[in-house]
């Protein structure tokens, strides 16, 4: 008698804990965050908003391209999503030669900006100064040119929402 209820005690122990665990395990969810799939989109200066139990972090301000260049002629192409019109370009030259380049906006057709840099140099520009209202959303390109030589030098594009998201 003592081993049947020995038994039936064991059993119901583990059936108890399966009922615990297993629910447990299955409905555990979004408080836990896998870092290798977050996204590469840049957030700056967000605002946060709590909902109940969770945190709503609006994304105001987005990557839209990051070059290095070791050749002739390169393009660095993006898409600016409506609502994110408001553009930085940070630009570094690390060759001898002075680079040109041009932002198009390439479903129109029409050129933004025309800017150099010398050797050895950077150069930081933002929509906000030039285009108050920022620019029109869809496909952009940038031409750099260095006079015929290899364009030395690296370029990173961030957009956002307002101009303060450019800070």
């Amino acid at each position: 008698m003592k081993k049947k209820n020995l038994f039936i005690a064991s059993a119901l122990s583990v059936s108890l804990l399966g009922a615990v665990a297993l629910p447990s395990a299955i409905f555990a969810d979004s408080d836990v965050t896998d870092s290798a799939n977050t996204s590469t989109t840049a957030t700056q200066d967000a605002v946060t908003t709590t909902t109940g139990d969770h945190v709503i972090t609006p994304q105001r301000a987005r990557d839209v391209f990051d070059d290095s260049f070791n050749s002739k002629n390169p393009v660095s192409r993006f898409v600016l999503d409506p609502g994110y019109g408001h553009l930085k370009i940070q630009a570094k030259n690390t060759g001898d030669s002075t680079i040109t380049f041009s932002l198009v906006h390439t479903d129109s057709n029409k050129q933004y900006i025309v800017k150099t840099i010398g050797a050895h140099s950077s150069l930081t520009w933002d929509s906000t100064n030039s285009f108050s209202q920022g620019l029109r959303s869809g496909n952009y390109e940038i031409q750099w040119r260095a006079g015929g030589d290899i364009v030395h030098g690296s370029a990173y594009g961030v957009s956002g929402q307002y101009p303060s998201d450019l800070q």
